[in-house]
């Protein structure tokens, strides 16, 4: 098979960006990794109450959530970053930049105990530019 097109199959998480920020790291993720890491994100009680898009709310629901992510990253409609913490050097949560019927919606996925101290706007702002500026779609924030 053709690099080109493994590179499509897979994402093409290669052609996506790496965004530093002062706290975080922002980077590109493959449809595997992005499954694992939303396999743990999912399971967060207090994250699934907050996504109207995980109608089943266990970790059942989870891991469907996750298996469907990882499907939509690498047919291509959905590119993902995973949100590094630079002190910590571990994810702790994710960036998605879903296709839509209306554009692109962007949603930040951070585990609960990382709430209010402004991972969303740090981490999503570089991917929501960087978006605009590549992309003939208009962007929306899911909320």
């Amino acid at each position: 098979m053709p690099d080109e097109l493994k590179n499509r199959i897979a994402g093409d998480e290669q052609a996506l960006p790496r965004f530093d920020t002062e706290r975080f790291i922002v980077l590109p993720l493959s449809p595997q990794k992005l499954r694992e890491l939303a396999r743990v994100l999912l399971t967060d009680e207090r994250l699934a109450e907050q996504l109207p898009w995980m109608p089943e709310k266990t970790a059942d629901g989870a891991e469907r959530e996750a298996f469907l992510l990882e499907l939509q990253c690498t047919a291509g409609t959905t590119k993902a970053w995973g949100i590094v913490e630079r002190a910590r050097a571990m994810f702790i949560g994710a960036v998605l930049a879903r296709q839509t019927l209306d554009g692109i919606d962007l949603d930040v996925l951070c585990a609960s105990q990382f709430w209010n101290s402004g991972v969303a706007d740090e981490a999503g702002e570089p991917v929501a530019l960087w978006l605009e500026d590549h992309t003939d779609i208009q962007i929306g924030v899911a909320s």
